[in-house]
């Protein structure tokens, strides 16, 4: 099940990766990264209806739309987030990692 994710969210930055970079529209590759982990798990709609809990343990509650546009307009932080998430659900192998730096690169 575990490299069934994993291929799913590698193949998924791959493909948003290659989009073209001369569109004037808001750049959504992280927020798509972000989308797939999320569905991937299962934690999709429990998400968008309650928010996510940020940092992890702290009862602090982000707003999903917040989330969303984190991942649109700061794909650093969204990183280090999604980072969090995937080593606090076990997914965080070294190709997820490099799919996750692909498409919400820290600098």
């Amino acid at each position: 099940m575990k490299k069934i994710i994993v291929a799913a969210l590698v193949a998924g930055a791959g493909l948003t990766a290659s989009a073209g970079a001369v569109d004037a529209k808001p750049n959504t590759d992280c927020q798509r990264f972000g989308v797939s982990v999320l569905q991937s798990q299962g934690l999709l709609p429990s998400v968008a209806k309650n928010g996510l809990e940020y940092p992890i343990g702290s009862d602090n509650i982000v707003k999903f739309s917040d989330v969303l546009a984190i991942h649109r307009n700061d794909p650093a932080t969204a990183n280090a987030v999604l980072t969090d998430y995937a080593v606090a659900l076990g997914i965080a192998t070294p190709e997820v990692v490099e799919a996750l730096g692909a498409a919400c690169p820290t600098g």
